[in-house]
């Protein structure tokens, strides 16, 4: 059946050397528009230069033609860097950059991530890296940036990264009352997300591998009002074994007490080869004597 959503469109901004970073970005979008969708009506549509920009002569430079056909209109700008800047324009030190100052300057969802893996030196340049150090730098003078081991490792925080932004632009203020005030609304909002790092280990050969540490279910409140006596059950979605949920009590599900507005609460999961793909997450809690259900789901990546 059909149902109408909210398009919000994702810039992913990168200079030519992070093919397989733009593909795990890419990736974490439709990773969420599968799994929140249906649930928050929302549909996030990944742009990317090499794939959005179309050929348009007589109107001014690429950059300004690459703003002007879409990298302006987006709502969530994702920056990610490897070892290189890009090329300068004529207002920027590249055009990756300047997507992203003009994605501040006007307000838009911005996160940028630089890359902590190994450089390739045998095709470092080092005039691009210098360049890339300077404008790293000079945003962190505007807040905070991420950094990512792997692709694997970008995509989970960017999947995170996601979930906030599209609270921030799809909330907007309410009273108690829903609509048609006849029955109360919600204060609180809960997002469910599935959270790991990554931790290297030396294999018998004395190779670097990666491992999933620390894997958690992480219950986010970020409504502006706590959830009392919270559960949450969860359930496999697809073939598999169902996760094993270490704070579960004997079927009940997870429970907490109360959940403050702004806070986070995070239940340590163990995951193995034949865990099903996919959970379905029910959240039951109360508030001033109402009682919400929502359902979310979570895709163990």
């Amino acid at each position: 059946m059909a149902f109408q959503t909210t398009t919000l469109p994702v810039l992913i901004a990168s200079p030519g050397d992070t093919t397989r970073e733009r593909k795990a970005v890419e990736e974490a979008i439709l990773s969420w528009n599968s799994d929140r969708t249906r649930v928050a009506k929302v549909h996030l549509l990944p742009l990317r230069w090499e794939l959005d920009a179309t050929s348009e002569l007589g109107r001014g430079a690429a950059q300004e033609v690459i703003n002007r056909q879409f990298a302006d209109d987006a709502d969530i700008v994702i920056g990610i860097f490897y070892s290189r800047l890009g090329q300068p324009t004529a207002d920027a030190p590249s055009g990756t950059a300047e997507e992203i100052q003009r994605a501040i300057a006007r307000g838009a969802a911005a996160s940028v991530y630089f890359s902590s893996a190994p450089l390739d030196q045998a095709r470092l340049d080092l005039d691009q890296f210098r360049s890339l150090q300077e404008f790293r730098s000079a945003l962190q003078e505007q807040g905070l940036v991420g950094t990512f081991e792997s692709p694997e490792d970008l995509k989970a925080q960017v999947r995170s990264f996601l979930e906030r932004a599209t609270h921030r632009l799809t909330s907007v203020p309410q009273d108690r009352t829903s609509g048609d005030g006849a029955s109360p609304a919600p204060r609180a909002v809960l997002r469910c997300e599935y959270l790991f790092e990554r931790e290297p280990r030396a294999d018998s050969k004395g190779r670097v591998r990666y491992r999933s540490a620390r894997q958690r279910i992480q219950v986010t409140n970020l409504g502006s009002g706590p959830a009392n006596n919270l559960r949450i059950q969860v359930e496999r979605v697809g073939d598999g074994a169902s996760p094993i949920v270490l704070d579960a009590r004997n079927g009940d599900g997870l429970l907490v007490e109360r959940l403050l507005d702004h806070t986070h609460m995070d239940f340590p999961i163990a995951l193995s080869m034949g865990t099903a793909p996919q959970a379905k997450l029910t959240l039951t809690w109360e508030e001033d004597g109402a009682r919400f259900t929502e359902e979310q789901s979570i895709r163990w990546m």
